[in-house]
């Protein structure tokens, strides 16, 4: 059970974040935000096996204590951004050191796979790493050019809205794509990612 409700209590603080953001930031308590965020990703590089996530969390760490220190609000606009560059490395650095994340994912249901998943689990690799890469940029210039009301919608609402799109988008085209291949029910394949998508960090 806590390996369901775990996953299910982070989802809710990354959704609830842009508008927890800016009510707090509109209160002054953004330098608090950062230093709880600095103080997570600092345990997240303590806990991490890896020298290079490990170096990056200390960098991300040290970061997020400068726009403390500075209590400068716009670094708050920032987190999705650093969350985006993270999932940007995370997805995009498999595709050097196979197999793709996607790949990964898909071997947690299926450990054998049919000739040409793998090839196609790395192109739709690439597609999420392209994906998070331009929603860096969105979301470090949206605060700057429209306002942080639109920073919120967009990172709050319309980027989760265009993630559902895509991945809906690919899962009727993995059917027409492969239309012999087994696929399971969407919510069987969340199911196992939440119970057993640990396994896919480590290493």
């Amino acid at each position: 059970m806590g390996q369901v409700v775990k996953p299910l209590i982070i989802a809710g603080i990354v959704v609830a974040y842009p508008f927890l953001s800016a009510y707090l930031a509109g209160l002054g308590f953004a330098s608090f935000e950062l230093i709880v965020f600095a103080a997570l990703t600092l345990w997240r590089g303590f806990t991490s096996s890896g020298l290079v996530a490990r170096l990056l969390s200390f960098l991300l760490a040290a970061v997020l204590l400068a726009g403390a220190y500075f209590a400068t609000t716009y670094f708050v606009w920032l987190v999705p951004s650093f969350a985006y560059l993270w999932l940007t490395f995370l997805f995009g650095h498999t595709l050097w050191s196979p197999p793709s994340f996607i790949e990964r994912l898909v071997r947690l249901q299926f450990p054998e796979l049919v000739p040409g998943i793998a090839e196609y689990c790395r192109n739709l690799t690439w597609v999420w790493t392209l994906f998070f890469a331009v929603n860096i940029a969105i979301c470090a210039a949206l605060p700057a050019i429209m306002g942080q009301t639109a920073w919120a919608l967009y990172t709050g609402v319309v980027v989760y809205l265009l993630m559902g799109l895509l991945g809906t988008g690919e899962w009727f085209y993995r059917h027409r794509r492969f239309p012999n291949l087994e696929i399971p029910p969407a919510l069987e394949t969340f199911k196992c990612i939440a119970m057993n998508g640990h396994r896919v960090f480590k290493g």
